[in-house]
């Protein structure tokens, strides 16, 4: 029989449940150091890994879908190179569908005899604890990675991923998030970037795909008018775009869990997410929370700022 050597983790949610999926990555890399840890995911969010952690990756679009199939049809029809891979998995993680779910049966028929947890992306409503507390809580069938995430999570709460700020590096801010409810005014953004500069701190700004189609010309332009302005078409631009920086500000979202898993000092603005659940995961966080987001003050954020990157 031929030795399986593929660990395997399938994940198909935003970018900041992926960065918080990482911790595992982390884990079954030193769990399993002879093996091949893959994630099986949008190739973005592969690419950004492979930048970060080096972990590699396999574009979750190339003929995975017959693992949603009917089982009842018969072995889940697979291109060659997805069967291959989980042929020789002896470990596989995914964040795609729970537990008893067609995904689940289609992947041990696939990957037989292969260690396989199902788990959800992120907590429920009404969840009392941090993600990541989820995340253990769902491990707990496997207490070997269990513990193996523990350990990875005491690591990047007291170091990060090993990215230093830069001392009078740009001050990073990313004014959007996947829910208009979780933005501050974008006026309030365009104040502290003034009242930055007039400090002598560069602000650099950083949008991505969904505030370019969801802001008008003007609220883009309005930005771009005090202080550099990127719109990088892809997460490792992203991640190009954090480089250097002395500081990353930003609303609850995923590049906000991305600057602190880095290391970054991160100031996160909450405002109906609830922090406790949702806070960053970094050495050096600091969060500001409002009962709505307008009634988080600029004053709060400046001070935050000139704490974190002094």
């Amino acid at each position: 029989m031929a030795l399986k050597r593929n660990v395997l983790i399938f994940h198909s949610g935003a970018l900041g449940d992926f960065v918080l999926s990482w911790p595992l990555a982390l884990a079954f890399g030193r769990l399993f150091a002879q093996s091949r840890v893959f994630y099986v995911t949008a190739a973005q969010k592969g690419r950004l890994a492979d930048k970060v952690l080096r972990i590699e990756s396999v574009d979750a679009e190339t003929g995975w879908h017959g693992l949603h199939a009917d089982p009842a049809a018969g072995p889940p029809a697979l291109p060659d190179v997805p069967a291959r891979l989980l042929a020789g998995a002896h470990t596989v993680a995914g964040f795609v569908a729970g537990p008893g779910s067609t995904w689940e049966r289609n992947v041990r028929a696939a990957a037989p005899g292969a260690e396989l947890l199902a788990m959800a992306a992120h907590p429920p409503p009404g969840f009392a604890g941090h993600h990541t507390e989820f995340l253990l809580q769902q491990l707990a069938p496997m207490v070997v990675w269990q513990r193996g995430v523990e350990q990875m999570l005491a690591s990047v709460r007291q170091r990060g991923l090993g990215v230093e700020p830069t001392p009078g590096g740009p001050i990073v801010i990313h004014p959007g998030a996947g829910s208009p409810d979780k933005c501050w005014p974008a006026d309030r953004f365009v104040e502290l970037t003034k009242r930055l500069a007039a400090a002598g701190r560069a602000v650099r700004f950083v949008v991505g795909e969904v505030e370019l189609e969801r802001w008008s010309p003007a609220r883009l332009d309005a930005l771009a008018a005090v202080a550099e302005l990127r719109r990088p078409n892809a997460l490792v631009g992203l991640l190009e775009a954090l480089a250097g920086a002395s500081a990353f500000v930003g609303n609850d979202s995923g590049p906000g869990h991305l600057a602190a898993m880095l290391g970054l000092p991160t100031i996160s603005l909450f405002g109906p997410t609830d922090p406790a659940v949702w806070r960053p995961v970094g050495p050096r966080v600091t969060v500001i929370r409002g009962e709505a987001m307008d009634g988080v003050g600029v004053d709060e954020v400046i001070a935050a700022t000139a704490a974190a990157a002094p």
